[in-house]
């Protein structure tokens, strides 16, 4: 396991080598058969994603699309391993596609959850999980997703759950 780091040394790494991790990880989930279905859904050529902007930003959140830019949370880099974190690149490309076909609804508008196209990006990146690390963990982070937005509900939670999971062995 990498070194933990703290605020202070991820702020003093090399803006290059940040881009470097973030076009380590394009070039992997650029393969990926959710990542090509996604693209190929919206008409956008795969190569495409080698133009897509992406960096680290002090955000609210792990990722945010805005205006066809990908930001990831300075978070994301304390364990050492932006690698395993891929799975929010395939979220995030998932709402860029989105909004290179159309505008889509503010995740800050309503509740997040029940956002079309925030469902769209959680199924990407849970059939992503699960076809990379297994259906436990794609079930894994969608309880920590619930558990998050504070869904305690028991009926409610199972019918999120069900809008946002997408399991590779369902499809």
């Amino acid at each position: 396991m990498a070194k933990k780091l703290t605020k202070e040394e991820i702020k003093k790494i090399p803006k290059k080598d940040l881009l470097k991790l973030i076009n380590n990880v394009k070039q992997r989930v650029k393969k990926h058969d959710v990542v090509k279905e996604v693209f190929g859904k919206y008409g956008i050529d795969i190569d495409e994603i080698d133009l897509v902007p992406m960096c680290f930003a002090d955000i609210d959140v792990s990722a945010r699309t805005e205006r066809g830019i990908i930001y990831f949370n300075y978070k994301l880099l304390e364990d050492g391993d932006f690698e395993k974190d891929d799975h929010y690149m395939v979220h995030e490309l998932s709402h860029f596609a989105q909004q290179s076909y159309k505008p889509t609804k503010s995740s800050d508008d309503g509740d997040y959850l029940e956002n079309s196209a925030e469902q769209e990006g959680f199924q990407n990146q849970t059939r992503y999980i699960s076809d990379t690390r297994g259906d436990e963990k794609a079930e894994e982070y969608i309880n920590k997703v619930l558990d998050h937005h504070k869904v305690e509900d028991p009926k409610e939670r199972r019918e999120k759950r069900k809008k946002l999971l997408h399991l590779a062995a369902l499809k």
